[in-house]
């Protein structure tokens, strides 16, 4: 997949931007509150229909403005596709694709993998933004999945408030239970299978980007109920689910809340065979980061058979210069379209012919010759 052309048009500070990007390696540079993290964020929301930034589409409307407009064209499959996006205070937002109305799950969508500073901090971060990480790749790999988790988010606000009105014992909180463990199911299932993917998929990746040839990366998922069988289905989770449940159901009460589920599960990410959150120095647990973010980008090229655009936000300044050359290098001779955003761009990192450079000043975006 690789995005051919893109326009926006009162997004943000970016008051027309256009133009044809290299099909390899792009890098935008410029000073802080220039535009760049605008451009890739404009090209998030044309993939996702959001911001990695904000909930509000009016947030991203040009001060002067009360509209933005944002489209490009990309390639896919070897098909071409034009996408739009127009967002207006008075009618809202609608999202077309090839001319025609639709939404941010068509499959044919263009798909984007997203690198950001917050994203370092996927080792000690809290168990949120390690689902948020899993979520995030999971849903633009499959759109059944987006749907069962919507599901589960909907069933699951239902089912507190139902505690939090102690109405446990009637019989639409027995429903609602029927419904909210069939959804977990389904939504931990597929974590658990992509979390395999993953773990696979980072080691390698790991070794290659920290240059450390000893011991490994390996990824679990940490489900938040007792599991007793290490086969692990539907039908099990499901039962496993109801049977806890019904252990644990006057704490539910007395807390109002529920307390297991997908909204409680985690990822355990050790190196060496130790919690890295715990032994693994900055260096090595940022380079755990950038090897799974790496490793979302393969997960999505076996997923959809074409690899995502790479978008990567001022992650570099948050490297040592070893780590930084290490993903430079790797960015440099992979086969997928990456856009990257520094302030700072030292040319001993990049071959000639290998990357396009773009200056970004005050919303505007020019070649850098």
């Amino acid at each position: 997949m690789k995005i051919i052309h893109y326009r926006a048009i009162k997004f943000r500070n970016l008051h027309r931007v256009e133009n044809r990007p290299s099909p390899t390696m792009n890098i935008i540079v410029g000073d802080n509150a220039q535009g760049k993290t605008n451009l890739l964020e404009a090209i998030c929301v044309l993939a996702t229909g959001g911001s990695f930034r904000t909930n509000s589409d009016r947030i991203m409307v040009n001060n002067q403005s009360q509209a933005y407009e944002l489209s490009a064209s990309y390639e896919y499959n070897q098909r071409l596709f034009e996408t739009k996006i127009k967002y207006n205070y008075n009618t809202g937002k609608t999202i077309t694709l090839n001319g025609r109305k639709t939404n941010s799950h068509h499959p044919d969508r263009l798909r984007v993998v997203i690198f950001t500073p917050d994203d370092l901090y996927l080792v000690k971060g809290s168990p949120s933004k390690r689902r948020y990480f899993l979520d995030f790749l999971l849903k633009q790999a499959s759109a059944e999945y987006g749907y069962h988790l919507d599901n589960y988010v909907k069933i699951l606000r239902k089912r507190n408030v139902l505690l939090k009105k102690n109405q446990a014992n009637t019989k639409s909180f027995f429903i609602t239970t029927e419904v909210f463990v069939e959804e977990a199911a389904r939504v931990i299932l597929a974590r658990i299978q992509m979390i395999s993917l993953l773990d696979q998929l980072a080691g390698p990746l790991y070794k290659e980007i920290s240059g450390e040839n000893s011991g490994g990366l390996k990824l679990r998922y940490a489900v938040s109920i007792p599991l007793d069988n290490d086969k692990i289905n539907f039908d099990i989770l499901r039962l496993s689910m109801l049977n806890h449940l019904n252990q644990i159901f006057e704490q539910e009460c007395s807390r109002k809340s529920s307390l297991i589920g997908p909204h409680r599960d985690d990822i355990n990410i050790y190196l060496n065979d130790h919690p890295a959150r715990q032994y693994a120095s900055q260096g090595q647990q940022r380079s755990i980061a950038v090897s799974l973010k790496l490793a979302e980008l393969m997960a999505m090229q076996q997923a959809q058979g074409e690899y995502p655009v790479f978008l990567l936000d001022e992650v570099l300044s948050e490297l040592d210069n070893e780590r930084q050359q290490r993903l430079l290098s790797y960015l440099q001779e992979a086969s997928f379209q990456s856009f990257l955003t520094t302030v700072h761009m030292d040319n001993k990192y990049f071959k000639p012919g290998q990357a396009s450079v773009y200056n970004m000043k005050d919303g505007q975006l020019s070649r850098k010759e």
